[in-house]
């Protein structure tokens, strides 16, 4: 069944593609969990690749080390963007796009003039991969990445077997420590119980 997938995802990358000219493409991103029964998917995109994300019709999954094909069919904003894909309706059709590099050919991205959105660096962006304590619990887990709400950047988190938002504010923090990619905080009552 694997191998019946697989040539079907290399015919799909054939009569897709414009030309037979060797491509340089660009990593811009990471297929990350599904969402949901109707085959949509969290995405994680580089903060400078954002426009051009956005403004893809097609987005290339590296499958088996080549870039496949995906016409953009909705996309929607949340604290990690969500993105659904043509032909992929099913959580199972999903699942097997889970963890895949996310390309752009090179001369579709936008040249630096032509880029209308401004890219704000988070504050703690830098805790990405950093694991998190609570001075009471001790450790919850490790940041899978930085997002901005409004007023606040928060730490996603997987904690107990789900994804928890933990905010990071200077009143919380108790300690970074580069040097072990560690950082302590006081986390309100209840807040890991929500």
């Amino acid at each position: 069944m694997e191998a019946f997938f697989v040539l079907i995802l290399s015919l799909r990358a054939i009569f897709y593609s414009k030309s037979f000219i060797v491509t340089a493409y660009i990593t811009i991103g990471k297929t990350g969990k599904t969402h949901g029964v109707q085959g949509e998917l969290k995405v994680h995109i580089e903060e400078e690749y954002l426009e051009d994300f956005a403004r893809a019709e097609v987005l290339y999954l590296s499958i088996n080390g080549k870039p496949i094909p995906y016409f953009v069919e909705g996309l929607r904003s949340a604290a990690i963007p969500l993105v659904r894909l043509d032909e992929v309706e099913t959580k199972e059709a999903a699942q097997r796009l889970v963890g895949k590099d996310i390309l752009l050919p090179e001369e579709q991205l936008l040249k630096e003039e032509e880029r209308e959105w401004e890219v704000e660096t988070l504050e703690f962006e830098f805790l990405s991969g950093y694991r998190l304590f609570e001075v009471e619990r001790g450790e919850i887990g490790t940041i899978e990445e930085v997002v901005e709400f409004p007023q606040q950047e928060m730490a996603v988190v997987n904690y107990e077997g789900r994804e928890l938002f933990i905010p990071l504010n200077e009143q919380l923090i108790e300690q970074i420590d580069e040097g072990k990619r560690t950082i302590h905080l006081r986390l309100p009552e209840g807040l890991l119980d929500l």
